[in-house]
């Protein structure tokens, strides 16, 4: 136990030191008075036994420094009064402290909070076991359940194989109703991700085959909202699309899969006899890995499966699956499309810390160089060097611990709106957070970025003549050449670093404006879309065929809407309904060469509330009812493929999720279907009342001169009105739609934005600060020459030209630098090239311009110079 006293010893040498200077000043007295009284039994006179006695021991003063120095604390003692110090030093300059320290909380700040999403989203596991074993079959949502039955036969790499798709329901339960995302599976799911519910259990074999029990398992969010966290949960009947469907399990906090937006988890029904088990696909395939197969193994069983494909089902030539087959990691899966944006994001907040570091460094420099006096006092009364360096590094680092305070107080203030503005879709953001991480990676890199501002003071500092500097030359040693040259070195590196970020928002900019000016085939203006849903399990067709016939004809009745129709997926955002088509007089096209469509279901009054063109024929009307000649509208796509420079008016096609055959009555101008980019593929637009069978849910859009989000409460009180069983989903302006279609292109815009207007304030503030520093050094000389004559403007231009250089250097280094890196930012540009100069060149001239104008304001100070006053200063 030899340490804990030497431990306790050094904790009362730092906190009670007075006590231990009392101690140490007891027994020296104790030790003089022994070494005395043995001089006096020898027949000294006290005095000079006393005398004898100091001499002897040394110096007792030396000897309490030694003692001190046994206390091992020494080090940490200096520490503090190094940092005491640099607390006075800070408060005695407090403008110089809170420019430095704001600055660094800018860059600290977008670094932690930027770093906390990334952690979350790239180095956090998923909720699963073991991640690095669970790979995603190719063709995502096309497998069919017949093909699910038949690889997981076959797939010998593979310890478990599931299947699943996401799909939307009502729920209800105690009276009320809700819509959510749920994830429909086979029962392999959760064996295959190696979880286990919070309560009850997950799905057993033979719950997703034919004549099984319905079942649900709930995520712990919707388990706390809708059920209030009920214990007693497991066993209870709820009603998912109106049918009872018993709840077995809910999941532990924090799970999530495939998306947080995902809300239950319920089973497929893989019956051969159903229409889906052998229809269109819809299904993703996910398997664990079996332990010890080796990545070559894994390609040559996937590559077998393929083949076994090829050899069971005949694909067309859109989705063959037997071709190039490939695995993907289920963490590259779910969040593949985040990592290129937020890592791109990364390096702009890197960036932004860096010239934040520099702008501090430099003027952390100046404000050295105006203390060259107080250092060369300090050397002469025996301060060394590395004496000096570390009461500068500890300055900075302190410095650096405000900054970073602020930088995480603001960083934690503005992450919702970071999170919110993130490129994150299906609810990423409900899963990140700041927690104990953030609070030491905010330490980490406070301490850090202290540390690296001190370098360039340090450096001039040890280079530095500081014996013999007499007080009064302070102003000569702070306008040396080491140190202008220092100065420069960090503006030139301020602009370079800030012509980057302000080239990457110019090429944002100008690729949104590029993505802004696609025609969609639409007008969103005063559009508003709801998702509605209506369980077909307790509902008749006859009656959902009602509900959506009177909240169409009841919300078109609302004054100030001019049109309202209802389609199954809505442009750009929903995508999906696909299958293969007939095409009457085309044999041609028979079997794997029959073409694919999109599948979309609309109402008459649908292309009149987006203002679709009909650009030959008509579009769908009242009179296309149930009973009436099947009719079909194509788009342009689809009448160019299939008749090129024939008319489509009067020709019959035949879709695989309608039965017979469908005459074509009109052609509509390309609408938007997956994104606002590719080509829109083939489409056909059928009559809601000819076609609908089984649909239990569609998009309402109204089209209206007031305010659309006013209406939002009237709709969703006449759907209640209409039926009770109806759900209002989503409720969205299609101005938002079309913004979510280039909703990464915008919000990396924004953040590249606001980075480059943070870089190109901190910058000028670089520049006036050096420029304005240079003026107070020269004031005297300034007097004199304009004393003697000088001109004013001539004085102004030459501080203007010297300030303008570092700039034009960094200006032209910053340009050649981002050349080298825009290609970074090729896959999130549109129709601009990374090379595109009318960016290169408006980021240029916006640095130039800026750097002048931090240049001008303290070179006209110069101009304006009193020579009594200056001389009288000196």
């Amino acid at each position: 136990m030899r340490w804990l006293t030497n431990v306790w010893f050094r904790i009362r040498a730092l906190v009670d030191r007075g006590r231990m200077e009392l101690d140490m000043n007891d027994e020296f007295e104790f030790h003089l008075e022994m070494e005395t009284k043995k001089h006096e039994a020898l027949g000294l006179a006290p005095d000079e036994a006393r005398r004898l006695a100091r001499v002897k021991f040394g110096g007792v003063e030396r000897q309490k420094e030694h003692a001190r120095a046994a206390w091992g604390v020494g080090a940490l003692r200096d520490f503090g009064g190094d940092l005491r110090y640099a607390v006075r030093q800070l408060r005695r300059h407090p403008a110089f402290t809170a420019l430095a320290a704001l600055t660094l909380a800018l860059g600290i700040g977008g670094t932690v909070a930027l770093s906390s999403v990334a952690h979350g989203l790239l180095l956090r596991p998923l909720p699963v076991d073991d991640e690095k074993g669970l790979v995603t079959f190719w063709s995502d949502y096309d497998w069919r359940g017949v093909e699910f039955d038949f690889v997981r036969e076959r797939a010998q790499a593979f310890e478990n194989l599931a299947a699943w798709s996401n799909q939307a329901y009502t729920l209800r339960a105690d009276g009320g109703s809700s819509w959510i995302l749920a994830t429909i599976s086979s029962v392999e799911l959760f064996d295959v991700l190696g979880v286990r519910p919070l309560l009850g259990r997950t799905f057993q074999p033979g719950e997703d085959r034919p004549g099984a029990e319905p079942v649900i398992v709930l995520s712990h969010g919707l388990w706390e909202q809708d059920f209030g966290a009920d214990p007693g949960i497991v066993g209870r009947r709820v009603f998912l699309d109106g049918e009872p469907t018993t709840v077995i399990g809910v999941m532990p906090e924090g799970f999530y899969f495939p998306a947080p937006e995902m809300k239950a988890w319920t089973t497929l029904n893989l019956d051969p006899a159903d229409g889906g088990y052998q229809g269109n696909g819809w299904l993703v395939l996910t398997g664990r890995v079996a332990s010890g197969v080796t990545e070559a193994r894994l390609d040559e069983d996937v590559a077998a499966v393929a083949a076994a494909l090829g050899d069971r089902f005949t694909y067309p030539e859109a989705w063959d699956k037997t071709r190039s087959p490939y695995v993907t990691p289920l963490r590259e899966y779910i969040l593949g499309d985040v990592r290129p944006a937020l890592l791109l994001l990364l390096g702009a907040v890197g960036v932004l810390l860096v010239i934040a570091c520099v702008n501090v460094a430099a003027l952390l420099l100046t404000r050295n160089n105006d203390r060259m006096g107080e250092m060369s006092v300090r050397a002469a009364l025996g301060a060394g060097r590395a004496r000096l360096a570390r009461q500068v590094l500890t300055e900075a680092v302190l410095l650096g611990l405000v900054g970073g305070a602020l930088g995480l107080a603001l960083a934690t203030a503005m992450f919702d709106l970071l999170v919110a503005s993130l490129p994150l879709e299906q609810g990423f953001g409900e899963t990140l957070s700041l927690d104990w991480t953030t609070l030491i990676g905010a330490l980490v890199l406070s301490i850090a970025t202290g540390a690296a501002i001190s370098l360039a003071p340090i450096r001039t500092l040890l280079r530095g003549d500081l014996p013999g500097l007499a007080l009064g030359e302070r102003r000569q040693i702070g306008t040396g050449a080491a140190a202008g040259r220092t100065q420069n070195a960090l503006v030139i590196a301020e602009v370079l670093l800030a012509v980057v970020l302000v080239t990457g928002a110019a090429l944002l900019v100008r690729s949104v404006d590029r993505l802004r000016s696609l025609d969609p085939g639409l007008d969103p203006e005063g559009v508003l879309a709801f998702d509605l849903y209506i369980g077909a399990q307790e509902t008749s067709r006859e009656e959902r065929v009602a509900f959506f016939r009177q909240v169409v004809e009841r919300v078109a009745a609302f004054p100030g809407v001019t049109s309202a129709g209802l389609i199954n997926r809505l442009p750009i955002r929903d995508g999906g309904y696909q299958g293969n088509i007939e095409v009457e007089g085309r044999p041609d096209l028979e079997g794997p060469a029959r073409p694919n469509s999109a599948y979309r279901v609309v109402t008459p009054g649908l292309f009149a509330a987006l203002d679709i063109e009909v650009v030959e024929g008509r579009g769908i009307e009242p009179t296309d009812q149930d009973g009436a000649v099947p009719v079909v509208v194509v788009n342009e796509t689809l009448a160019r493929r299939m008749w090129p420079g024939e008319s489509a008016l009067g020709r019959r096609i035949g879709a695989g999720n309608a039965a017979g055959m469908f005459e074509v009555v009109g052609v509509i101008k390309n609408v938007a279907v997956h994104d606002l980019i590719s080509e829109p593929p083939m489409a056909g637009y059928y009559s809601w009342d000819q076609v609908q069978r089984t649909i239990d849910s569609g998009v309402l859009l109204l089209e209206t001169q007031l305010d659309p989000t006013s209406l939002a409460s009237a709709v969703r009180q006449v759907v209640t009105e209409v039926d009770s069983r109806g759900v209002v989903g989503t409720v969205a302006t299609m101005e938002e739609v079309v913004d979510a279609g280039m909703s990464e292109n915008l919000r990396l815009r924004f953040f590249l934005i606001v980075f480059a207007v943070l870089g190109l304030i901190l910058g000028a503030v670089g520049v006036y600060g050096v420029v304005s520093h240079t003026v107070d050094q020269r004031r005297a000389e300034f007097g004199i020459r304009l004393a003697l004559g000088a001109e004013p403007p001539r004085l102004m231009w030459q501080v203007v030209r010297v300030g303008m250089l570092p700039v034009l250097v960094g200006t032209l280094a910053g340009v050649a630098v981002s050349l080298a890196v825009s290609r970074v930012l090729a896959s999130f540009l549109f129709d601009v090239a990374p090379t595109d100069p009318a960016s290169f060149v408006a980021a240029a001239s916006i640095l130039l311009g800026a750097g002048a104008v931090a240049a001008l304001v303290p070179a006209a100070r110069a101009s304006r110079t009193d020579p009594a006053v200056a001389l009288r200063a000196e």
